[in-house]
């Protein structure tokens, strides 16, 4: 079985009916997480998911929101009786400081039981990172101001692939990495109205023109600040007026079909 999933789909903060943006790929080789914030192992077993059965972790910036879920992740992995080693995909500037991270919890060592290395992608755009059965994970980097970050792709074997832009503003590196892509899952923090309340964001619209720049087939809107919960529908017709595929708001614990 071939699924992808949102453990939490919200911005920086989180609200009553959404968390911080994670999501999780399934092949029957493993799983695959995207992003780490929240409590990944209760959001893993909400989505009927066992924790046990992830092979990968991808972490695309150090922004809390999407990282400081890994301790937790790591130390749950511990207690449940891992022994089979998780990589952890990041950025290579960022190894040194997540190591840190984990040094905090005293998590990395042979007490764990497991391996968990710190695995730096090429940041060459479009290069291959890992495969995990049937999914490739490509990646690219992004726009995100001062904070180094990367867009990941997943293709399928046999055909579809799936893109997720993780953090950025509208930019050239995620229309190419979304080129022959059925899904581009793109952060949409706020509405047009509030453009550069947040300057290395993207709204809503602008996700719709990266979409359709890109000639995917579906859009989904994720990462979207609190603030902004009550009027998703919205956000949602603005995109459309720049894209003329399939939109929809990332659902909080659902999963698709690849």
């Amino acid at each position: 079985m071939r699924r992808f999933g949102f453990l939490g789909t919200s911005g920086a903060v989180p609200s009553a009916e959404r968390d911080t943006i994670s999501l999780v790929f399934e092949d029957d080789a493993g799983l695959v997480l995207l992003d780490c914030g929240g409590s990944p192992v209760q959001r893993l077993r909400r989505l009927g998911l066992d924790p046990l059965r992830l092979t990968q972790v991808v972490l695309t910036h150090l922004h809390p929101d999407h990282a400081y879920g890994l301790p937790a992740l790591l130390q749950c992995l511990m207690l449940l009786g891992r022994s089979a080693s998780l990589p952890v995909v990041c950025r290579p500037e960022h190894v040194e400081p997540l190591q840190t991270l984990l040094d905090v919890f005293k998590l990395g060592g042979p007490r764990m039981g497991f391996a968990a290395p710190l695995t730096p992608i090429d940041l060459a755009p479009g290069a291959r990172a890992f495969r995990v059965g049937a999914l490739s994970v490509s990646t690219a980097p992004n726009e995100h101001g001062s904070m180094p970050n990367f867009a990941v792709r997943v293709d399928v074997d046999g055909g579809g692939a799936v893109v997720y832009s993780s953090d950025t503003q509208p930019c050239e590196a995620v229309v190419a990495l979304s080129r022959g892509a059925d899904t581009l899952i793109h952060e949409a923090t706020f509405p047009q109205r509030h453009r550069g309340r947040f300057g290395v964001h993207s709204t809503a619209a602008e996700a719709g023109e990266i979409a359709a720049r890109a000639g995917v087939r579906r859009l989904i809107l994720a990462h979207v600040e609190a603030d902004y919960h009550g009027e998703l529908e919205t956000l949602a017709d603005e995109a459309r007026k720049h894209f003329g595929g399939v939109v929809d708001v990332a659902r909080e614990l659902a999963l698709y079909p690849l």
